[in-house]
């Protein structure tokens, strides 16, 4: 309940940030994703995808799993897989305590997942005009969650789409 909280001041954040800066309701957003950075790549997954943000809770060892599913943990009454997104994707993350990470929750038809992240930044908006179908480079260990970018303040903003994610048989089958 209280990790909803946390997406609530994310949003009311932004709604602060929105007013101070003179836009009007008339140039409202029609995306918002949740920001957030792993590995020195900074993404955005759709704000519908991710049910809460976490700090990093305490967890349960599973044995007999891949290295990058870390643990369960009880999330009021519910058990919450977690997955070190770093490890998954084989990307060094830039902080080496756990504790200092966040966690993002997806709850995507029948998967209940925690995704380990280094950070979240807070909510983004953006319009349907600086979306861009071009992916990211295809090299890339995001590319397989990638669906196109936003062009924002001269930034690119890939999307990390946890739907996809959660449709992908290595991530679905962490057994050993």
């Amino acid at each position: 309940m209280a990790s909803k909280g946390f997406i609530e001041l994310l949003r009311l954040a932004d709604l602060a940030r929105v007013r101070t800066s003179g836009r009007h309701d008339g140039q409202e957003s029609e995306w918002q994703g949740i920001v957030f950075e792993i590995g020195g790549q900074r993404l955005v997954a759709p704000m519908g995808q991710v049910s809460e943000i976490l700090s990093m809770p305490e967890y349960t060892s599973i044995p007999l799993v891949q290295p990058w599913l870390l643990g369960i943990a009880n999330i009021r009454g519910r058990l919450l897989p977690l997955t070190d997104l770093s490890q998954f994707l084989k990307v060094p993350s830039r902080l080496t305590q756990l504790s200092q990470r966040k966690v993002i929750v997806v709850d995507h038809n029948a998967v209940f997942s925690g995704l380990l992240v280094d950070q979240v930044l807070g909510i983004e908006q953006f319009t349907q005009s600086q979306y861009r179908p071009e992916a990211i480079d295809s090299t890339s260990p995001f590319a397989p969650y990638n669906h196109g970018k936003f062009l924002k303040d001269e930034q690119e903003w890939y999307t990390f789409m946890p739907n996809l994610l959660a449709q992908d048989s290595r991530y679905i089958d962490a057994a050993i």
